[in-house]
């Protein structure tokens, strides 16, 4: 009679009908032995996939296999069973003790390997022993009292981040790494008190070409509540965002044109994380800020493989500060374009309110363009070539009467053997630090670009592919220069050679002027054949 029971049980196991064993097992007219028990334990465990309300299954398998552990020590697959229930009840270090007796009792066959496979005990362990880690960090963190920068990144990975996204991740070199989607999530201390911390973070993937950069801010009555608000505003923010777009869930289609070319995007986005002292009497929905930058963004980009979208507004005590940055660098019109429909539709009662949205748009392989310095690998040689450039330009002195502006260009160019980036180094790296350093002025964020006087357009500075490229690598040049004096010697090179500082100068305005904010016209270029709009 049992090997009919154990067949039909057999039957409803492989297609899920864990109930209708139950309710077979639990007949009156059943004696459970030790292996009808086992299976019983075993439906009860599995109701964990079928319910939201698991805990009292668990137990009650937990329950029937311990109704029969003297039968069941010696037997790898009782041990596995009582660890399941132990993990699933977050009893990770009971969990972990039957897994690996479980391990120790398994025959070492090679057949045995092959039944074994599909109960994934290493991968059971692996989290059992990463859970027990991440409570023993919890606790040893407690409210941040005696946190070092190691505590807090250990807490952040371990206790907040790791497992954060559902498929596999590996906590490694201070960083998340998830191997299905190659992607890497750094956090970086920037600094931190008793109660407040900020947090950039960092990331990675094939799929994101040039990488992302963010900062989370967070404050509370102490380091942890700080910390929980920095990693809970940013997981539910940009990651929110990244994972949809490393799933492709429910892009938005979009079209733009560049240099003569179509450039077709999917665009992913979060829901805009949001936070207010009384309730807006607007509608803050997926697509509100969408639907108020998407015409003018076309404007802004290009060939790029992927752009990052930031909005960000703010309300304190009745200021309001508004962010719209591409690939993190500021820009202005769009800034400008949220801010004002913000402050015509929030009713002026509002004292304090925050909201942040992010969106990811990945190119179409059809329409995407070869890139010279596309991916990681890309990067890292626009970087080196950057690198080569400032060394060239900190000695050269174009006040010498034998040293013109075309000497440096072709000595720049012998170099890394690039005319584009050699002239667009020359244009944008000055502006970009002068505009680190003169808050009063308001850069032209596009240029008009002339072909031997005749052919003319006007292009933004992130349309160029290599602009957001060459303000993330010269910033990092710079941040990491061992040499303190001539990096601060080469910066200011750099800032006299701004086009916009030069104009201003010429027109004897004071550049320290605070209270004037000064516009500059739109900067203009004469290009020859070896320029490549790119």
């Amino acid at each position: 009679m049992n090997k009919d029971i154990i067949s039909k049980i057999n039957f409803l196991h492989e297609n899920n009908q864990h109930e209708e064993i139950i309710k077979l097992l639990e007949d009156e007219n059943i004696t459970l032995d030790y292996e009808l028990t086992c299976l019983l334990a075993r439906a009860y465990n599995n109701m964990n996939m079928l319910s939201d309300d698991t805990s009292h299954f668990i137990k009650k398998g937990i329950d029937l296999l311990l109704s029969v552990k003297d039968e069941g020590v010696n037997d790898p697959l009782w041990n596995y069973r009582i660890g399941y229930g132990y993990f699933y009840t977050d009893r990770e270090e009971e969990a972990l003790k039957y897994f690996n007796r479980a391990v120790e009792l398994i025959p070492k066959t090679k057949e045995q390997a092959e039944v074994w496979r599909e109960y994934n005990l290493g991968y059971l362990i692996s989290e059992c022993e990463d859970s027990i880690k991440a409570k023993k960090i919890n606790e040893a963190f407690g409210n941040g009292e005696n946190a070092t920068e190691q505590s807090i990144l250990d807490f952040i990975l371990f206790t907040l981040l790791h497992r954060i996204y559902p498929v596999d991740d590996i906590v490694t070199d201070n960083s998340i790494y998830i191997p299905e989607w190659m992607l890497v999530i750094k956090p970086n201390i920037l600094s931190f008190t008793e109660d407040r911390i900020d947090i950039e973070w960092s990331i990675s993937c094939p799929l994101f070409d040039n990488g992302i950069i963010e900062e989370s801010f967070g404050a509370g009555n102490n380091l942890k509540e700080a910390v929980y608000m920095a990693v809970g505003i940013f997981s539910s923010s940009l990651l929110q965002a990244v994972q949809n777009a490393l799933t492709n869930n429910n892009p938005l289609e979009y079209t733009s044109s560049f240099n003569n070319h179509i450039h077709k995007w999917n665009v992913f986005y979060n829901t805009p994380f949001f936070s207010s002292d009384k309730e807006l009497d607007i509608t803050i929905n997926d697509f509100y800020f969408w639907d108020i930058i998407n015409d003018t963004l076309k404007n802004y980009i290009g060939n790029q493989k992927m752009v990052c979208v930031k909005i960000y507004a703010a309300k304190f005590a009745g200021n309001l500060v508004t962010e719209c940055r591409i690939d993190d660098i500021f820009m202005n019109e769009l800034s400008n374009i949220v801010g004002e429909y913000l402050n015509d539709n929030i009713k002026s009662d509002i004292q304090f309110f925050t909201i942040k949205q992010y969106f990811i748009l990945i190119q179409h392989e059809e329409t995407t363009l070869p890139y010279l310095y596309a991916d990681s690998e890309g990067y890292i040689l626009l970087k080196n070539n950057i690198k080569k450039i400032c060394s060239i330009i900190h000695p050269f002195d174009l006040d010498k009467d034998e040293d013109t502006f075309y000497d440096l260009l072709d000595t720049l160019n012998e170099s890394v053997d690039d005319f584009t980036l050699c002239i667009e180094a020359l244009i944008f790296i000055p502006e970009i630090f002068a505009a680190n350093v003169y808050d009063n002025i308001e850069f032209p964020e596009h240029m008009v670009l002339s072909f031997n006087d005749e052919e003319t357009s006007t292009i933004y500075f992130t349309q160029f592919a290599d602009y957001s490229r060459i303000y993330r690598a010269v910033w990092e040049i710079f941040d990491n220069y061992e040499d303190t004096n001539k990096r601060d010697e080469l910066y200011n090179k750099f800032i006299n050679m701004s086009i916009t500082i030069n104009a201003i100068m010429y027109e004897g305005k004071e550049l320290d002027e605070m209270h004037d904010d000064i516009i500059v016209p739109v900067f203009e270029l004469n290009a020859d054949e070896r320029f490549e709009v790119r």
